[in-house]
């Protein structure tokens, strides 16, 4: 069977206060940190990556800091341009960035350019999931 999905045809979710997400496929079940996005069984194929959603983050805001216990992340920058804080460390992003954060790693994602941040967000397992 061939799965394929299209980020129009996904009704968006809100992800952590501020960003917003169109999750597109995922595992499952539902890792440790994840924001709350409604998959129909279909699109729940993945076995060792828990989602791939497209992000967009509006200008002057920025997630809230959070972490995720089960899965590392990847942030794959299409448009934009701002800063990422992965524990105590910050760094500037911009176009064609990948960034990874590791499990159990506090961070957050912050627009402070004047364009809209679209990036693709992966998570991958680090835990074995029961």
């Amino acid at each position: 069977m061939i799965i394929t999905r299209n980020w129009r045809d996904v009704p968006p979710s809100i992800a952590h206060k501020s960003g917003i997400d169109w999750r597109l496929l995922s595992t499952s079940v539902k890792t440790a940190g994840d924001i709350d996005a409604e998959v129909e069984p279909k699109y729940r194929c993945l076995k060792a990556i828990t989602y791939v959603s497209l992000a967009k983050l509006q200008p002057s805001l920025s997630y809230e800091s959070h972490t995720h216990e089960d899965h590392e992340e990847l942030y794959y920058i299409i448009n934009g341009k701002g800063r990422i804080k992965v524990g105590n460390e910050e760094a500037q992003f911009r176009d064609g960035d990948i960034i990874y954060i590791p499990n159990k790693t506090a961070h957050s994602i912050i627009n402070d350019g004047t364009d809209m941040i679209d990036f693709l967000a992966f998570g991958g397992l680090t835990t074995k999931v029961t």
